[in-house]
């Protein structure tokens, strides 16, 4: 952990200023120690990062790092370990250690990312605007995004909720204007009305209640900030694609329950046919382009990892929310967000400034 990330973060049970303990130290870092709060609260800082996890997903903490917390024992706070973790926070659990399997097995770091990143942040028209920005990620997964925003960004503190921030770190553990942090989205360590920019990309639609996720970037947004979301659009009704989801959706209900391995085994079939059937006669018949109403017209160009990554990914998160047009600009609209843009493709792309310093609800 460095140390400048003590200006960001606060206790996210009582909002109070936090005060580190280091158990050692490696490179000027902190690699393994404590951050305490005079609330009584404590996060552990395991492996260069700190854990502030709190409520029904303490236990995860001590389920992950159960060397640490063995190890410290004397030197950590006394609390009750006897976790009772509720159905939301379950499902959120479920959904973490989904994507952290899923980054660890899909790890690597390509050159096509690059495009993938000015994908997604199109709706800023120029990346530049990034340039001296103190930004917040909010699911980074493994830290594909964070590496390309930090070399615009003047800082950016990159957040997940499960142990895919420790394949964000390794992806980007070289670069020193990047601060890594676990965190839930509903209860975020950090400051209101405090990052110039927040952005979270795939990551609002496999929440339980996404909306409310929403409104909590919002908060730490400071006044005449920016907010960049990417989310899952929904199919209009009797369409090819709308079918082509109906049966990814049957499969769904199985392929959320089986164990993440053999899942894995089962989606190079998949995407094997995905590429077989859809994926290769448009490179046949249109090159690199790519035509935007043909299905998985988006994976022209990308490698055969990308397509069963995605695969994977569509089968094993436990939760997926999609949206319409009007019901994700609703989202902006009674946050009371300004100069709303939204651009379509695969999915909806939304940015919006905020110009108030209320804490939403």
């Amino acid at each position: 952990m460095k140390k400048n990330l003590l200006n960001f973060l606060v206790c996210p049970d009582c909002g109070g200023n936090l005060n580190l303990n280091i158990f050692k130290e490696e490179n000027l870092e902190t690699k393994e120690g404590v951050l305490l709060c005079e609330c009584g609260q404590f996060f552990p800082v395991v492996n260069f990062i700190p854990r502030m996890l709190t409520g029904d997903l303490r236990g995860m903490l001590y389920e992950q790092f159960p060397d640490f917390f063995l190890e410290y024992d004397n030197l950590l706070p006394k609390e009750k370990k006897d976790f009772q973790i509720k159905k939301e926070a379950q499902k959120k659990k479920e959904t973490s250690n989904s994507f952290a399997y899923e980054w660890e097995k899909f790890s690597e770091m390509i050159k096509e990312w690059k495009e993938n990143f000015d994908f997604y942040f199109q709706p800023l028209k120029n990346t530049d605007y990034l340039k001296d920005k103190i930004i917040l990620e909010v699911g980074c997964g493994k830290g594909r995004h964070t590496f390309y925003a930090s070399k615009l960004a003047k800082e950016i503190v990159a957040v997940d909720l499960g142990k895919a921030v420790d394949v964000a770190f390794l992806n980007n553990k070289n670069l020193s204007n990047i601060y890594f942090v676990q965190a839930d989205i509903y209860n975020l360590p950090f400051k209101n009305n405090f990052f110039d920019l927040v952005f979270s990309i795939g990551v609002l639609h496999h929440l339980p209640t996404p909306e409310q996720g929403f409104r909590k970037l919002v908060n730490v947004l400071k006044n005449s900030g920016d907010i960049l979301i990417y989310v899952y659009h929904s199919f209009e009704k009797g369409t090819f694609k709308y079918y082509l989801l109906k049966c990814a959706n049957f499969f769904r209900q199985f392929t959320t329950k089986i164990s993440h391995k053999i899942l894995y085994a089962l989606c190079y079939p998949v995407a094997f046919l995905t590429f077989l059937i859809f994926i290769l006669p448009q490179k046949i018949f249109f090159g690199r382009r790519k035509k935007s109403n043909w299905p998985f017209a988006g994976y022209v160009g990308y490698p055969f990892s990308v397509i069963l990554n995605d695969t994977f990914d569509r089968f094993s998160a436990p939760i997926e929310n999609r949206y319409s047009k009007e019901e994700i600009l609703q989202w902006y609209q009674r946050a009371g967000l300004k100069d709303i843009k939204i651009l379509g493709g695969s999915g909806w792309r939304l940015l919006g400034n905020k110009d108030f310093d209320l804490i939403l609800k």
